[in-house]
């Protein structure tokens, strides 16, 4: 594990300067990323709501579509379900749905009050003809 130092970092958004402990080979962008999540200014509330909104959005694409899933779908699939998240938070899209086969279906989208929806589903069809 590595060792903590006292670093100095600044608000990306109002500039203010803040003292936190952090891994010691942190850079200086890394460290005002964090001062940035900390900092009670209202963009950098925003920015680090919306941060954490792509952070858990990834990582639910992540269970539910990548080698961790049941029924893991291709790794390119899972890029671009997760290019998705970035761009649904940018306000470039607002959803995508990807039929990836065998029944399976991948949606992601912006719902009303700004959280990132995930879901996976699966259709059975089951038909005869006789």
């Amino acid at each position: 594990m590595s060792a903590k130092a006292d670093k100095t970092g600044s608000c990306s958004f109002c500039g203010q300067t803040k003292i936190i402990q952090v891994p010691e080979e942190w850079e200086q962008g890394q460290i005002n990323e964090a001062v940035t999540c900390e900092c009670e200014c209202e963009q950098a509330q925003a920015y680090a709501k919306a941060k954490e909104r792509k952070d858990k959005a990834k990582k639910r694409v992540n269970e539910l579509f990548g080698g961790g899933a049941e029924k893991p779908v291709a790794e390119d699939v899972v890029n671009l379900l997760i290019a998705t998240v970035d761009a649904i938070e940018d306000k470039h899209m607002k959803g995508i749905t990807v039929d990836v086969g065998h029944g399976v279906k991948a949606k992601v989208s912006k719902m009303a009050k700004e959280s990132i929806k995930v879901e996976r589903s699966e259709n059975k069809k089951t038909t005869y003809e006789e």
